[in-house]
């Protein structure tokens, strides 16, 4: 499905249940974010984060708000010294041609995603709720050949 099989991205959803995927050349592995610092990756990886925002909603309470940032700021520090991309939901959203959330409970859109991303990756047995994010982003990396 993808050409480029010599590029490696680990695409990561920062969320508290996110989680990652890694593609290094033929070979792609995923897990969860609590799993994200036992992985070794090679120096040419290119890093691809869901981008937070600064402001989360009015119905996100401010203890969620700060464990969010929290993971994010420790993946970009973890990751400093990598080329990394900061996508937003909506870019690699709009690019999918997915929609939004809307009215949709998170349960409803959490599924749809994943169902999103085992179209897009069949062969891959691991597609949870945690990873489907990540494997959006790999997949926005990808096709417009982040580099």
């Amino acid at each position: 499905m993808y050409q480029d099989d010599e590029t490696f991205y680990l695409a990561i959803d920062p969320g508290a249940n996110g989680g990652w995927v890694y593609k290094g050349g033929a070979i792609t592995i995923c897990g969860k974010n609590s799993e994200l610092e036992k992985i070794t990756i090679n120096r040419q990886t290119k890093i691809i984060v869901e981008k937070v925002p600064p402001y989360v909603g009015k119905f996100i309470p401010s203890s969620a708000a700060f464990k969010l940032g929290y993971s994010y700021g420790w993946i970009v520090g973890k990751f400093s010294g990598y080329k990394t991309h900061h996508i937003t939901p909506q870019v690699w959203q709009k690019y999918l041609n997915i929609g939004t959330k809307g009215e949709q409970t998170t349960t409803q859109w959490k599924n749809k995603l994943k169902d999103e991303a085992i179209k897009l990756f069949p062969n891959q047995k691991r597609i949870t709720l945690a990873t489907a994010d990540a494997y959006l982003l790999l997949h926005y990396a990808l096709k417009n050949k982040l580099t």
